[in-house]
């Protein structure tokens, strides 16, 4: 685990991640991290390392408020994560998500 480190933030809004903390997470340009505020922390998770269950936890209540049905949203989930695995590692890879 990498050491804890002091970022500074742009006027923009952006921080650079410790070079340490992105090898070890495996986090490239391309990656994406869903960020979310715990009390006064915040909290970030590797995207591709999110559960069916956690993406639908954290839109779902979105996702009420616009009308769209648990079922849709579901299915637009797993739409969304197919094209970024293929994108990712090519069409000719089993989608990890339909392991049973």
């Amino acid at each position: 685990m990498a050491a804890s480190q002091v970022v500074k933030i742009t006027s923009k809004g952006q921080f650079t991640l410790p070079v340490e903390i992105r090898r070890d997470l495996s986090l490239d340009e391309d990656s994406y991290v869903y960020v979310t505020r715990l009390g006064k922390l915040i909290v970030m998770k590797k995207v591709d390392e999110l559960s069916l269950s956690d993406i639908s936890s954290i839109l779902e209540p979105l996702a009420k408020k616009s009308g769209i049905s648990r079922k849709a949203l579901l299915e637009d989930i797993e739409r969304t994560r197919t094209k970024i695995f293929e994108e990712k590692y090519g069409k000719t890879h089993t989608n990890r998500s339909h392991r049973h």
